[in-house]
């Protein structure tokens, strides 16, 4: 059987916002998705913003493929919307 993969408990993560290209959100998904338990990926309908929900032990990991992501797809970070509700 294989190992079970849990969400990261919020208390104990670091949240991140970014602003990116409408079209490249399923791309940055699919990318920190292959990342097994770098961060969490949300998103609200229709807009270009998403939130990055980080585990503290994964920051250092995740602060590079930010920026990497930042250079090839234009993902620019953001501070969180006032109106933030991902689904």
């Amino acid at each position: 059987m294989g190992a079970m993969q849990t969400k990261p408990n919020n208390e104990d993560c670091q949240r991140l916002y970014f602003r990116l290209p409408k079209r490249e959100i399923g791309f940055v998904r699919f990318i920190v998705e292959s990342y097994e338990g770098i961060a969490q990926v949300s998103s609200m309908p229709r807009r270009g913003e998403i939130e990055w929900i980080i585990p503290h032990s994964q920051v250092e990991a995740a602060t590079a493929l930010c920026a990497a992501l930042g250079e090839e797809v234009g993902m620019v970070p953001i501070g969180k919307p006032n109106d933030w509700q991902p689904t």
